[in-house]
C-alpha cells in the first residue's frame, strides 16, 4: 500500500518504526545464513534417504540369501552351520563353543 508523503512515494506504512541499516543488514545476512542452513540439511536429508534405500536393498538381498540358505541347512541337519562358516565342528547349538562366543562377542561390538 502507497502512502504519499508530500511528493514522495512510500512502501512502507506510515506507522511502522524506522529500522536503521544496519539492523536491516543483519536481518539479511542471518536470513541468508538460514537460508543456506536449510539447503544444506535438504540435501544431507535426501543422502540420508538415498543411504536408507541403500541399507534396505541391501537388507533385503541378505534375507533372500538367507531364505536359499536354509533350505540346504535343513538338509543337511547342521544348525552349528547356520551360526558360522560350518568349519567349526566343536561349536554348539546355543553359541557357546569356542569361536561362537568371540563371534557373538565381535557382533556385539559392530552393533555399538
Amino acid at each position: 500500500m502507497k502512502h504519499t508523503n508530500g511528493a514522495q512515494a512510500t512502501d512502507e506504512h506510515p506507522d511502522a518504526p524506522k529500522v536503521a541499516p544496519r539492523f536491516i543488514r543483519a536481518v539479511n545476512a542471518e536470513r541468508s545464513r538460514l537460508e543456506d542452513k536449510r539447503a544444506q540439511l535438504l540435501l544431507k536429508r535426501e543422502a540420508a534417504q538415498a543411504e536408507l534405500g541403500r541399507i534396505d536393498r541391501a537388507v533385503q538381498a541378505t534375507d533372500e540369501l538367507l531364505e536359499l540358505l536354509a533350505p540346504l541347512l535343513a538338509g543337511n541337519g547342521s544348525e552349528s552351520a547356520a551360526a558360522g562358516d560350518g568349519s567349526n565342528a566343536e561349536a554348539e547349538p546355543d553359541g557357546s563353543g569356542p569361536k561362537g562366543g568371540e563371534a557373538h562377542e565381535r557382533d556385539t561390538e559392530l552393533s555399538r
